[in-house]
């Protein structure tokens, strides 16, 4: 007798930090810029193994914000 599949809803998961590639995707920059508001602690990133680094999505968000042109 085969065993049932139980499947159940999944709901989607909010990403809270962005490869760098994903970043520079959202902000719709170069490498360069998203280093320079890196450096410029514009926005908050993660080291992970002393080579991966990954940014705070909140704070992508709140970077756009506060440079808003009205």
């Amino acid at each position: 007798m085969p065993r049932q599949r139980r499947t159940g809803k999944l709901e989607p998961v909010q990403k809270k930090w962005l490869s760098a590639n994903e970043a520079m995707a959202y902000l719709g920059c170069s490498r360069n810029l998203l280093l320079k508001l890196r450096n410029e602690g514009e926005v908050s990133f993660s080291v992970y193994g002393g080579k991966t680094i990954w940014y705070e999505l909140n704070s992508i968000e709140k970077f756009l914000e506060r440079n808003k042109v009205i």
